[in-house]
Formats: structure tokens, sequence, C-alpha cells
């Protein structure tokens, strides 16, 4: 409530929350500014949103990028969650940072705002693209055995050119956040540029 007041009443800007989000606001009294889209049509998402601002932890970042089909527009994040390693803002300095964003920052530092690279992906079955499988991922993409019980032998191809071949349980290939989580979730220690 006080983000959506403070960017409509003192930066003039317009406010777009998620449905159920709108649902809440529309029964609190003054804030009928408040507008949103409809979940099941968000094509066209990205033309309407030039900045997110998320409010919470990582997994508030990745729900929001799920929501745009094509380009995520940059976020800033803000730490509400208990994990935070891509919220890079604290809660208590939203007025400052935002106004940062919105009307330039004049000092070196600049603005810390999350732009994360996707994965394009195809599934393809017998050299044929499987209709309806594809998808646009942020963290991960995994290619495993699934129930067999013997390893498997996968090769992996670039634009028809082979990268490697690998016996194993499966492949996982993933983003810089998504390689970071791995590490992280695993015990290890924050990935800067995995190769």
């Amino acid at each position: 409530m006080q983000v959506a007041s403070f960017l409509y009443h003192q930066e003039k800007k317009n406010v777009l929350v998620e449905p159920e989000v709108h649902d809440i606001f529309a029964r609190i009294p003054g804030f009928g500014f408040v507008q949103t889209f409809y979940s099941q049509d968000t094509s066209d998402l990205h033309e309407r949103v030039d900045l997110v601002a998320c409010l919470g932890g990582d997994g508030v970042i990745l729900h929001a990028s799920n929501l745009f089909r094509g380009a995520v527009p940059p976020v800033v994040s803000f730490n509400l969650g208990s994990l935070g390693f891509l919220t890079s803002h604290t809660f208590e300095d939203y007025k400052q940072d935002l106004r940062q964003v919105i009307h330039g920052n004049n000092t070196l530092d600049g603005v810390y705002i999350t732009l994360r690279m996707r994965l394009h992906c195809e599934i393809f079955r017998n050299g044929k693209a499987m209709p309806g499988k594809v998808f646009d991922v942020l963290n991960e993409v995994v290619v495993d055995r699934g129930s067999n019980p013997y390893l498997s032998k996968i090769e992996c191809y670039e634009h028809d050119r082979l990268i490697t071949k690998v016996q194993g349980d499966g492949v996982i290939v993933a983003t810089p956040t998504g390689s970071t989580a791995y590490s992280t979730a695993a015990g290890g220690s924050m990935v800067g540029n995995p190769c």
C-alpha cells in the first residue's frame, strides 16, 4: 500500500498489480487508482509496464518474470524475504531508490536493477518440434532419464554443432541465475560468471 500510494500520489505514475492483489486493493478505500490486467492474456504486458517493483524475496522476482511472455522490463527488487540473493534493495529505502530510477541518479554508484537473461527452449521428438512445447525459462532446463534405471547418453548440440556427449542421469543447462541457485542450494558459494 505504501509503495502504490507513493508511486501514484508523489511520482504521478500509473500502478498496475496482479489480479489477486487488485482484489485486495479494491476493498481498501482510497486505492481506486490501482489498475490490473487479465492474467489469461499477458501477451502485451511488456508494452504496458516500464518498470517492475518487487516486494519480497527471490521467489517474487521469479514469479514476476514469469508474468511476461517476452522481454521482462527492468526490475527493482526490495528484500522482504529470507534469501534475497536477487533482491538488491532494502524496503526502508524504497522512496529514495524508486526516485533514483524514475528521475535518474547523479552518483557514480547508479541504481541496481535486475535484468536477467532467459533461455528459449523447444522440445523436439524425432527431429520435429512438439506443439505447445516452447518455453522461456529464467533458471534452467533439465533433461533427465526419467524413470529409466540406466544412465542416459546425451548429445548436446547448439545450432547443429556438437558441443559435448554426456553419460549420466541428465543434463542441466542453466542461466547465471539458475546456476547460482543450484550452487547455493547445494551449500556452495555464489557463482559470478559460470561457464
